[in-house]
């Protein structure tokens, strides 16, 4: 299995690190342009997992790693799976289903949103516009059903796998974020006359962040290259990437308020950005602990 970036993924990834980086800054994450959602469909980052698009599971985890990195709308995700999986061309919503309540996130001119439900892919369907208010994630607008919609288990049990790696993605590029802004503000930030970038003990904190995404990205690749092949043991290489990805999001985001101090938590810095997306997509599609450990957990 060859995890090698090819010529045509490396291309790929450079345009889309080109154009997140131009259009959609995280530092607008909290105040998104009206149009990014027609433009990020424009751009076929909506209907690249397409079956007649045919690309493989390997290039998404690509891109989607630097969408994740510029915290790109969530219901990208979702709708990347309705995609393949549905016959579905709109806008599909992010949602998380707690008991009778349903969470839709991004609900924005969608009327149905894909969720985890006991190791599944369903999907929910509403009437009329979704009354959004602000959620846990800024960037993210929330919208809540109580009851939540009757759920429909989507027919092909990959769709669940696809939901976990593209979340997975997500999480490694919230915590590439994480690890690229500690890392700038350790250069930049100075006490004692020096950068505090200078310090062991932030050079300790800011060298763990990289081996977490380094971690993360090697099991990501390997999954979606396992999904491809379709090898047998795809499921617990899936589970093995949201796992790693998710505490690398969490473990880095805290990690990047730590080196910024106390302004880190605060609403005009954006280090919280980056926690915040980090716990919301850890409650997408979490992992069974039986996923990773069988029988003995």
């Amino acid at each position: 299995m060859d995890l090698t970036p090819s010529p045509d993924q490396e291309a790929l990834l450079a345009a889309t690190v080109e154009w997140c980086r131009a259009a959609m800054p995280l530092e607008h994450a909290r105040d998104r342009p009206q149009g990014l959602w027609r433009e990020l469909d424009a751009m076929g980052w909506l209907g690249m997992t397409a079956p007649s698009m045919g690309l493989d599971h390997a290039t998404e985890a690509l891109v989607f790693a630097e969408l994740g990195r510029h915290v790109a709308p969530v219901a990208m995700i979702s709708t990347a799976v309705a995609r393949r999986w549905t016959t579905s061309e709109d806008k599909v919503a992010l949602c998380l289903i707690s008991g009778r309540v349903a969470r839709v996130f991004d609900a924005e001119g969608a009327q149905t949103a894909l969720a985890w439900q006991e190791g599944a892919a369903v999907s929910l369907a509403w009437k009329g516009a979704a009354k959004a208010s602000p959620g846990l994630d800024p960037s993210a607008s929330l919208s809540r059903f109580d009851p939540a919609p009757e759920t429909i288990t989507l027919d092909d049990s990959r769709a669940g796998l696809h939901l976990q790696l593209l979340t997975a993605a997500f999480a490694l590029g919230c915590a590439d974020a994480a690890t690229d802004m500690a890392v700038d503000y350790a250069k930049l930030r100075e006490q004692f006359e020096r950068p505090i970038g200078w310090f062991q003990a932030l050079k300790h904190l800011c060298a763990d962040m990289a081996v977490r995404c380094a971690v993360a990205r090697s099991q990501l690749y390997y999954a979606a290259c396992a999904l491809d092949a379709d090898e047998p043991d795809a499921t617990f290489h899936i589970a093995a990437a949201k796992r790693l990805a998710d505490q690398a999001a969490l473990d880095n985001g805290r990690g990047n308020i730590q080196v910024h101090g106390g302004i880190g938590m605060t609403d005009e810095a954006y280090p919280h950005l980056c926690l915040k997306r980090a716990h919301l997509l850890s409650f997408i599609a979490p992992v069974a602990n039986t996923a990773l450990l069988g029988e003995s957990a």
